[in-house]
Formats: structure tokens, C-alpha cells, sequence
């Protein structure tokens, strides 16, 4: 089958390195993959979107709403909330959410249920579980900065729906009233027993505090008190003095017991010692004897006597042994006065110290009567602090017993404030809303859609894909316009141009001087390969240049049916050495062109072509011309094309646009990699008129 094109287009491409292996790839954006699948995008959303929105209006029936409103007063009643210090408003938002929640409890629901103008209305009896189906479409919550309760239930029954409502309320206010009176009741009754017990309990503390007085004795406190106090005054003031005479003794002990002290200085002489003295017989009878011969001794003296009269001399001498006897015996007084005044002093003391024992005794006994007082009267003062607290109790349980008593007589607290009424048309319906969003979920997933079609088509669409997703040079990209004549080779200056660009790149390249060789393949079948290659050779060949087109594809053989050569001897007969080069290579209309036939179809191509003579007369026959194009078959259909790559000295690849995957292309330069660095370069083939941005179309078949 002929491999050709429907269109090419060239532009010019500046030289590059042939090969680029190391690449990253470049991320696509949102709009740019909008933009490329926008029909798939816009069918998968209508689709989609006409799907969901006959779901919605078919699925989603308009609803009825219909409301009841109760009113709750703001009294709060104290039996309830005991603590005063809590904000009353957030005391009534406690209650009404409280009572919110007991409209829909299932005690009510169960009770409307029971009910006979809702037991049998049709849409209760169709319902599979009534009670959960009711208490799903029911809802109540409180009118904002008022005192209202609004209880709303949406469906498709409206009359059904009024009457459920409306009974629902009337049940509600009715299991209320019945609900307080039972708690009133309970309350009463706990709140009278509590009563019995704190009156019995005051009772026996008050009996207990009066038998604790009498036992203590301190039924008068203030008199006990006083009267010990004054003990203990009058103790501590004859304690003082008791200490005071003691140290009093001590001291006259202590100067009494000195050796410096003269008679003169004896310390609390009651009679004096001098009068001591004077009433000592023996002593005073000595100073009489003394007084007397002191007499005599003035009469001798008077009378003249001299010292050498013998009475004269004598008595001097009895004056002064007199004298003598009177110091001795004063000083055997003194003696004996402070022995009886130390007696005295000692006896003193003795009493003094009894005296502090005693009186230190008596008053550690007095204060520990005072603590056994004071203890006593703590004991009896916490127990009037008790029973206080006992008939503070009582005076609070009297006092809600007197509350709940009058707020049993009281209007209920929770009033109906207006009842449900069937509405006349639907006021809820939600299939505009829905119906917006499942077109804009539509658009969403056509547009999920095509991201994740052209996340997994890897198909190489654009020039710019060449470089950015595979790294790999592009030398030129052919743009794809409607088949003519089926005539794979054109000519004339549309031909000429727009391969001017692809054979100014190829000759261009770095390596172009020592090039004379190269093949045309293609990763798959249908690249358009043998197309390129004949326009190429002929764009070379009107340079002047001796140019060998050889028709590499032994199976497909494009080339050869371009120029109707599919009976002479080529290729595989130059292989097999039964035909000359001469004879094997045949001129064409177009000059300095010489075409290579690819001769008769054989399963043994490959191993003629891998024969080492077969490979040397190729490029000996190769070396006689300026330039070889070599058409080889797809490089993943078929191994001689990676065979021919040792054969040229650059290889070119084409692939075509909306068809080659990047995975193939990849998959084609591993193959050609093996042969060494001789891949130059990609040509992108039938690109879309709206993608490629330069160079100038042609047509042919």
C-alpha cells in the first residue's frame, strides 16, 4: 500500500544538535486542552447536562411548607432555675430550645400518630416508618427577636401536612400541661418530704444544743467569763508579788552572806543592832567596869597621883583587857544577830517560794478551765451555726413548696399563636436551583472529561510538542491539505518551496559536510516517510546535486510504485549480487535523479541486508553520489529500518500528527539509538491547517 501524504507544509528550522535525550515535559494548561478537545468538551456536557435536568424536573418534586407558630412566655419559673445569678435571657434560650426539641421528640410524634384525624390520612399510611419520615420533614426553630415557636413541615400533601401540624401542636400543649402537672406533683411531694426531714432534723439540733448547754454549764457565757477572767487577774497580780518577795529574800541573803558588811549595815534590821546591844547585860556590865576605872583613872589625876603610884599603873591595864572584852563580845553579838535575822531571811523566802507554787498552780488550773470554757462554747456555737443552716433549709423548701403551689393555679406558659393552614400553591421548589447546578456540574465534567481524554491520548499534535515533550530538534513541519491525483510525487514550484526549508535544515546541521547518506522512516505505518523522502530527493536534485533515492521498504515499496518500477531489478537483487549497480539503479523524469527500486519482495531482506559483502558494495554504490535518501520501512513494524541506520550517516523521523503517540516515537529513537548518534532530528507530517503557525502547502496523491 502507498505511504503518503495529503499535505505538506514546511518551515524553515534553525540548526540543532541532533540528539536530545534528556527532556522534561512541559506541563499543558487548562485552556489549552479546552481548546483542543472543545467538541468532546461541549458534547459530554450537553449529554450530560440534558440527563441531570430531566432527572431534576422528572425526580425533584415542588414541595408545600406549611407553618404553625406557639407562643412562649418569658417567665421563667424560678422552680426551674434556682440559680440566681444566672442571665435570664440565657435562662429563656436554655428553655425555648428545650421545648424546641420536645415538639419533635418521639413522645409527640408517637401521640400525633395515635391521634384519629392522622392515623389514617393517606400520606401517614403510605409511609414505611411515619414517625422517622415526620420527624425528618418536620422543623422547628424560634422566630428571630421574638416569642414565637415556628413549626414547619415540608412535602408534596399539603392538607395532610395541616392537619399533622396542627395536631402535632395541639398534642404537644396537651403532653405539656400533663408533663408540668406530673412534674409539679413529683416536685411537691420530694419537696414536702425534704420539709418532714429538715423540721425533725431542728428539732433533735435544738434539743441537742439546750442538754450540750446544761451538761458544760455555760448556760450564762458572759457571767463564766467574766468571773474567770477576774480569778486569773487576781492570781497574776499575787503571783507578782510572791515572785517579788522571793527575790526580795535572795537579795538579803545574798548581802547578808558578804564579808565586807559592818554592824552598821546589816540589811532589814527590825530592832537595830546598837539597840541589840544595849540589851546585852554581859556587855553592858563590861562598859560599866570600863566607865568606872575611867573615873578612878580622872580622880588619880585630879589628885596628882604619878604613874609610878601603884594603883595608877594597875588600872590601865584593867581598862584595856575591859576593852578588849568588849570588842569579843560585840563581835560574838554581831554573830549571833545575823544567824536569828538569816533564820529570819530564810523562813522568808521558803514562804515567798511557797507562795509562787501555789499560786502558779491555781492559775495553770484557771487557764485550763478558761480552754475547756472556750471549747465548750465552740462545740455550742457550731451547733446553732447548724441549726441555723437546718431551719435556713427548711425556710427555702417552705418557700418553693409556696411556689410551686401558686404556679400550679397559673396559665400555661406556652400558647398557640396561630395554626397551620394549607398553602394554595407550592412554595418550595427547588429545580431552577438544582437544574443551574447540574449544568454547571455538566460543564464541569465535560470539561473533567476532556482533560482525562487528552491526559490519555498521548498523540504528538502540534510543532511545539516535538521539542517540549520528547526533546528531540525539529526540522520542519508539513501541513495537511485534500488528496489530489493519488500521485505520491509532485512538481513545480509548489514542491520546491516548501521543501526548500526541510533540505536547508538537513544541510545546515553541524554535520552536514561529512552527511552524504539519509534515511526517511517513520515510528508506524502511514507516517507519510515515502513521500517526504521522493519530494526531498527531488528538492536536492534541482540544486545540481547527483542525487540516489533508494526505496529501503521491500514490503510496502512506495517509491518503487510512485515510479512504476515494481518490475525492474533493485534493491534486493543488488543484495543478492545477481545484479549489477549499474543495472539496478534507473533514471526518472526528473534530473540528476537516479532511482533504487526495491526490486522483488522477499522474506529474506533483512538477512541479505545484514550480510557483510551486501553492506559494502551499498556504500561503495552510496559514495558515487552526492546525496542518498533511503526510504526504509517503519522502525517499530519492522527491524531492517534499524538495519539501514548502519548504513547512512543520518537518520530522520517522521511522524505524523493526531496519529504517532509519544510512547511510539520514544519507543522509535531507543530503536535508533542503538546505531549510534545519528538521529538529526523529527519532521512533524500532516499538521492541522489551525496549529501550524508557518510555511507554504501543497497538494498531491
Amino acid at each position: 500500500m502507498t505511504d503518503r501524504t495529503d499535505i505538506v507544509v514546511s518551515r524553515p528550522a534553525q540548526p540543532v544538535e541532533p540528539t536530545v535525550f534528556d527532556h522534561e515535559v512541559e506541563p499543558v494548561s487548562l485552556a489549552t486542552v479546552l481548546r483542543r478537545r472543545w467538541l468532546a468538551m461541549i458534547l459530554v456536557s450537553l449529554i450530560v447536562g440534558a440527563a441531570s435536568c430531566s432527572a431534576v424536573w422528572f425526580l425533584i418534586l415542588p414541595k408545600y411548607k406549611v407553618r404553625a407558630t406557639a407562643q412562649v412566655a418569658r417567665v421563667v419559673r424560678p422552680i426551674l432555675f434556682t440559680d440566681l445569678d444566672t442571665d435570664i435571657s440565657r435562662r429563656y434560650r436554655e428553655y425555648i430550645a428545650t421545648e424546641a426539641q420536645v415538639i419533635v421528640s418521639p413522645a409527640v410524634i408517637n401521640a400525633t400518630l395515635n391521634a384519629p384525624e392522622v392515623r389514617f390520612l393517606p400520606s401517614v399510611v403510605r409511609f414505611e416508618k411515619p414517625a422517622s419520615d415526620i420527624r425528618s420533614s418536620l422543623k422547628v426553630e424560634q422566630v428571630k427577636n421574638t416569642q414565637l415557636l415556628e413549626i414547619s413541615m415540608t412535602g408534596m400533601h399539603a392538607d395532610d401536612m395541616t392537619v399533622i401540624v396542627n395536631t402535632l401542636l395541639k398534642t404537644y400543649l396537651r403532653l405539656s400541661e400533663d408533663r408540668k402537672r406530673e412534674w409539679d406533683e413529683k416536685i411537691l411531694s420530694s419537696l414536702r418530704r425534704e420539709e418532714t426531714d429538715l423540721t425533725a432534723k431542728v428539732l433533735v439540733k435544738s434539743r441537742e444544743l439546750r442538754d450540750r448547754a446544761a451538761q458544760y454549764g455555760v448556760q450564762a457565757v458572759g457571767e463564766s467569763g467574766t468571773t474567770v477572767d477576774g480569778s486569773a487577774a487576781e492570781l497574776h497580780q499575787l503571783l507578782t508579788e510572791a515572785i517579788k518577795n522571793r527575790a526580795f529574800a535572795m537579795a538579803k541573803l545574798e548581802a547578808l552572806d558578804s564579808d565586807d558588811m559592818s554592824a552598821g549595815e546589816i540589811p532589814d534590821d527590825p530592832m537595830g543592832f546598837e539597840e541589840y546591844l544595849q540589851a546585852d547585860p554581859e556587855l553592858l556590865g563590861l562598859k560599866e567596869q570600863i566607865r568606872q576605872r575611867e573615873l578612878a583613872v580622872f580622880d588619880d589625876n585630879r589628885l596628882g597621883r604619878g604613874p609610878a603610884h601603884p594603883n595608877v599603873a594597875g588600872r590601865a591595864v584593867q581598862i584595856t583587857s575591859l576593852r578588849e572584852a568588849v570588842s569579843h563580845r560585840e563581835a560574838a553579838l554581831l554573830e549571833l544577830h545575823k544567824t536569828s535575822l538569816r533564820r529570819r531571811l530564810e523562813a522568808e523566802r521558803l514562804e515567798a517560794e511557797i507562795a509562787t507554787k501555789v499560786h502558779q498552780e491555781q492559775l495553770d488550773k484557771l487557764n485550763q478551765r478558761q480552754s475547756e470554757i472556750a471549747r465548750q462554747l465552740f462545740l455550742l456555737e457550731d451547733m446553732r451555726h447548724e441549726r441555723e443552716r437546718l431551719e435556713q433549709s427548711l425556710a427555702q423548701i417552705r418557700q418553693k413548696i409556696w411556689t410551686v403551689t401558686i404556679e400550679q393555679n397559673r396559665e400555661a406558659r406556652v400558647t398557640i399563636d396561630s395554626l397551620a393552614s394549607a398553602p394554595d400553591e407550592p412554595n418550595v421548589d427547588k429545580r431552577l436551583k438544582y437544574s443551574a447546578a447540574a449544568g454547571l456540574m455538566s460543564l464541569v465534567i465535560g470539561a473533567g472529561f476532556a482533560l482525562v481524554r487528552d491526559r490519555l491520548d498521548n498523540r504528538i499534535r502540534e510543532p511545539g510538542e516535538i521539542t517540549a515533550r520528547l526533546g528531540m530538534p525539529l526540522l520542519g513541519s508539513l501541513e495537511r491539505f485534500p488528496r489530489a491525483n493519488g500521485i505520491g510525487l509532485a512538481s513545480g514550484e509548489r514542491i520546491l518551496e516548501p521543501m526548500r526549508g526541510i533540505s536547508t535544515a538537513l544541510l545546515a546541521s553541524p554535520r552536514a559536510g561529512s552527511a552524504r547518506s539519509r534515511l526517511i522512516t517513520s515510528p508506524t505505518a502511514g507516517g507519510g516517510k515515502s513521500s517526504l523522502a521522493m519530494n526531498l530527493a527531488k528538492t536536492l536534485a534541482a540544486t545540481g546535486r547527483q542525487v540516489l533515492l533508494v526505496d529501503g521498504d521491500n514490503i510496502g515499496q512506495a517509491v518503487t510504485r510512485a515510479f512504476d518500477m515494481a518490475k525492474q531489478p533493485g534493491f534486493k537483487e543488488l543484495l543478492e549480487g545477481s545484479c549489477p549497480p549499474e543495472q539496478a539503479v534507473h533514471p526518472c523524469e526528473v534530473n540528476d535523479l537516479r532511482i533504487l527500486p526495491a526490486g522483488q519482495r522477499s522474506e529474506r531482506f533483512g538477512e541479505l541486508l545484514s550480510g557483510r559483502r551486501a553492506q559494502e558494495a551499498i556504500r561503495s554504490l552510496f559514495a558515487t553520489y552526492d546525496e542518498v535518501i533511503v526510504d526504509s520501512p517503519p522502525v517499530l513494524a519492522s527491524s531492517n529500518a534499524v538495519v539501514l541506520a548502519t548504513l547512512v550517516d543520518e537518520v530522520v523521523l517522521v511522524v505524523r500528527a493526531a496519529k504517532n503517540t509519544e510512547k511510539e516515537v520514544e519507543a522509535a529513537r531507543q530503536c535508533l539509538a542503538t546505531v549510534g548518534d545519528k538521529l538529526v532530528g523529527v519532521i512533524l507530517n500532516a499538521v492541522s491547517p489551525k496549529k501550524a503557525r508557518y510555511g507554504y502547502g501543497y497538494t498531491y496523491s
